[in-house]
């Protein structure tokens, strides 16, 4: 019989000689490459949807910039001071509240990351339909281990909350003449009920979702989602506080003016949700502009509806910057172990 004699090289040859020349003792550079440029691709993506945005409110501008001469503002900087404040706030509050939706599904994030996370996915709200948005915060979220149903489930929480608060707002200030009373009181009553009952029977209706085929659901914890509906309708409310704030530093408000004008505009965040348009761009405005413009005038409403669009993205914009910073001054804490009681002592 013939004695094979074995070369113990030969199996390192063979597996060697099968890697592409890219591989081949470079110590992953390739794929280090290529998470470049993926960070690369993400960074331009993100400056895209910002330049897109600006250029299109520029061209709204544009558009109006032959009535500028016909504006009548009367300035005052205090109250822009204290819409800024409120603004912030309002920033901050919904990402809190989206974390305690997460808690309530059985996941946690910390505050930071939770606020970095879900302000990095906010920026592709400007593309069409919205789901950029939606996979940004998917992928995102998964890298923080939480996983895809449980991040779809969150996002569809969180939108029902908020279209329910907005909802509420505008059925209770918008005047007749532009939504008929009936439908208000029907959007005010279905609107408490979603936001103060729901969420009480939300055990229930995830135990019979899980009992479907194909559907897994987490048990949801009430005490969570109080505290997210809390926390979101904060948010709400600030942000009302705040836009009111823009629209007394730059028109004359009265006691019965300054309730039209909190309803028009969340009216045209309630017509803004339904995604006609990314992110309501143009429908929030019109909506706006067709309630105020009685009172205020075409050109004073217009104006003033296209001031707090500008308004709102330039806070998201910096908003977007600070919470970033937080988050990855709060990971690199945690990853030399400065976040931890017992790092004292350790090598």
């Amino acid at each position: 019989s013939r004695r094979r004699q074995y070369n113990p090289t030969l199996p390192a040859l063979i597996h060697t000689s099968s890697l592409p020349e890219s591989l081949r003792g470079k110590g992953g550079t390739t794929l280090s490459e290529v998470a470049n440029l993926q960070r690369l691709a993400k960074k331009i993506a993100q400056w895209g949807v910002v330049i897109a945005t600006v250029a299109v409110l520029t061209h709204v501008a544009q558009q109006h910039s032959q009535n500028l001469g016909e504006i009548d503002f009367d300035l005052n900087v205090w109250w822009l001071v204290i819409a800024a404040v409120a603004t912030t706030a309002a920033n901050l509050l919904l990402p809190l509240g989206w974390r305690r939706i997460l808690n309530s599904l059985d996941h946690d994030l910390k505050p930071s990351r939770a606020v970095r996370l879900w302000c990095l996915a906010q920026t592709g709200r400007y593309l069409p339909t919205g789901l950029v948005a939606v996979v940004s915060r998917v992928q995102l979220a998964a890298k923080e281990g939480v996983s895809r149903a449980v991040t779809l489930s969150s996002i569809a929480i969180e939108t029902a909350i908020l279209i329910g608060w907005a909802s509420l707002v505008c059925s209770l200030f918008v005047p007749s003449s532009a939504v008929p009373a009936p439908a208000r009181w029907t959007a005010s009553i279905v609107s408490l009920i979603g936001l103060f009952v729901a969420p009480w029977f939300a055990p229930a209706i995830c135990h019979q979702l899980s009992r479907l085929k194909r559907v897994s659901m987490p048990t949801v914890k009430t005490r969570f989602l109080n505290k997210a509906v809390f926390l979101l309708g904060t948010s709400v409310a600030v942000r009302a506080a705040g836009s009111l704030c823009i629209a007394a530093a730059i028109l004359k408000l009265d006691g019965s003016t300054a309730l039209l004008t909190v309803g028009a505009i969340y009216a045209g965040v309630v017509a803004g949700m339904i995604g006609i348009t990314p992110a309501g761009l143009g429908v929030r405005e019109a909506v706006m502009t067709s309630i105020l413009a009685s009172h205020f005038g075409l050109v004073d409403a217009a104006a003033f509806a296209l001031l707090t669009r500008a308004w709102e993205f330039i806070f998201e914009m910096l908003f977007l910057g600070a919470a970033s910073w937080w988050g990855r001054k709060k990971q690199d804490l945690s990853d030399f172990g400065m976040d931890s009681p017992d790092a004292e002592g350790k090598l």
